[in-house]
């Protein structure tokens, strides 16, 4: 199993914080949202990772030289950044050679949360959290008979669920 890192955009909601650098490289409690994923990546016995860079990506390559927490890195570019994380994805769809679990760069989450995910039963799955009340930027799961059918900003009706907590 591998990680692909979605880390390529600008953060213009973060913009008085991030203009100097990535949404990823916010220090929480000392560390960076970046070294935290890939420290968890690790405790979980992830060791290859795909970080798709774009805006400032030195900065980026830069921490991950710095300390990789053992793990082995390689970094996609992006360089149409600007046109949001589904161009990251879609320049990513090369490195998708084994299973693999796609994050934003952006959520802060506990190692708990994602030592489920890589340990689930499931061949496919989405991690969701019921109890976020919605404010606009979260990205919305659509349920119909407990299946997903679509992935939205928007909340269509009473069977949306918010997909994360924590959206810098």
């Amino acid at each position: 199993m591998k990680a692909i890192i979605l880390a390529a955009g600008v953060g213009k909601r973060l913009w008085e914080v991030t203009q100097h650098r990535p949404k990823c490289l916010i220090e929480i409690g000392g560390r960076s949202l970046l070294h935290r994923y890939l420290q968890s990546l690790a405790s979980v016995g992830i060791r290859r990772v795909d970080i798709v860079v774009g805006y400032k990506q030195e900065m980026i390559r830069a921490a991950v030289e710095q300390d990789s927490c053992g793990l082995n890195v390689k970094f996609v570019v992006n360089e149409e950044f600007h046109r949001g994380s589904i161009s990251s994805l879609w320049i990513a769809r090369d490195v998708f050679d084994d299973d693999t679990i796609v994050m934003d760069a952006d959520v802060l989450f506990h190692r708990e949360i994602l030592r489920r995910l890589v340990s689930s039963p499931y061949e496919n799955a989405l991690l969701m959290d019921e109890t976020v009340k919605q404010t606009g930027e979260e990205c919305m799961v659509v349920l119909a008979g407990g299946r997903v059918i679509a992935l939205t900003k928007r909340c269509r009706n009473s069977t949306t669920m918010l997909v994360r907590a924590w959206d810098f």
